[in-house]
């Protein structure tokens, strides 16, 4: 090295550059406090509720009397002994996982089916999608007069086209009112998984699927191999949201079969409507509306788990 650069510095090699500190700004800390209307409308929306359920939960506590008896447990020991509580649990199971799995499948076909539609066809998707936006309200009238012992379209097609000999009680037999109430949910929320994995599919790498294509890969393997893959976590959100909204879907059971025929159709949301406010008795409503929302919670937690577990 010669005194000359040695002088002025250019064999030298220039020390690391740090990073700018952030300076932190004068009032910054009053900052956090911007965040306390948010949590105060939280605490009176969500926590109190929740408090005063489990509350209320231990007393003897009639809507309409003014004296209320603390009671202990009594209720959830009621409540382990209550046959309408676990007919309630099971038809909002399988309400929730036969909503949730057929119209996760529909959509799926649906999204793939659509999947290369261009220019003016893309309409066509947009169609599809009409259900998702009507009112739960109107869907559950809709079916209602669709499914009609007498006079009903769905009667009228079967009996036409010799598939039945008689009509069906489709909302009035315990045997069909649930299927008939999971079938207008379906249609209601498949266009939801269409157009989640609409979004998802047109994420899968473009590279992958041309890979695919110079293999030779036929159409199942191309849908089994190489997109379900990439589909799995969108399909488990989608999951986790239709499974909370289908236990809290009080709107389409109870237009269409107010719970009935004989309980066939009360879900957990449909009891303890009926509980409160039909025979006013707030604490053991409290009570299964505790269960139920632990139930809720447990699920959504599995859900998180699997879905942290696979992006880990």
């Amino acid at each position: 090295m010669t005194a000359a650069a040695t002088r002025t510095g250019a064999a030298r090699p220039a020390p690391p550059s740090r990073p700018p500190r952030r300076r932190r700004r004068r009032g910054e800390p009053w900052l956090d406090w911007m965040t306390l209307p948010a949590l105060i409308v939280l605490a009176v929306v969500i926590a109190y509720p929740i408090v005063r359920t489990v509350i209320v939960s231990f007393y003897d506590y009639p809507l309409l009397m003014p004296s209320h008896e603390f009671i202990g447990a009594r209720n959830y020991e009621r409540l382990a002994a209550d046959p309408v509580f676990w007919t309630s649990l099971r038809s909002t199971a399988v309400f929730t996982v036969a909503s949730v799995v057929g119209g996760m499948l529909i959509g799926l076909a649906l999204a793939l089916v659509t999947e290369r539609l261009r220019g003016p066809w893309q309409l066509l998707r947009g169609a599809l999608l009409t259900p998702w936006a009507i009112p739960v309200i109107v869907v559950a009238f809709l079916f209602r007069f669709m499914f009609e012992e007498r006079g009903g379209v769905v009667d009228a097609v079967l009996l036409r086209t010799h598939v039945t000999g008689s009509s069906v009680p489709w909302l009035t037999n315990g045997d069909w009112a649930l299927a008939s109430v999971i079938i207008a949910n379906v249609w209601s929320q498949a266009p939801f998984f269409l157009l989640v994995f609409t979004a998802a599919l047109a994420a899968v790498p473009g590279e992958v699927v041309e890979a695919a294509r110079i293999d030779r890969a036929g159409t199942w393997t191309m849908i089994t191999r190489i997109k379900l893959p990439f589909l799995r976590g969108a399909a488990l959100v989608g999951a986790l949201l239709m499974t909370i909204q289908n236990f809290n879907n009080f709107p389409l059971i109870w237009a269409m079969t107010e719970g009935g025929p004989a309980y066939s159709t009360t879900t957990l949301v449909v009891y303890v409507y009926r509980l409160a406010f039909t025979k006013y008795d707030l604490g053991y409503a409290s009570a299964v509306g505790f269960v139920w929302l632990v139930l809720l919670l447990g699920i959504a937690v599995l859900f998180i788990r699997v879905l942290r577990g696979r992006t880990a």
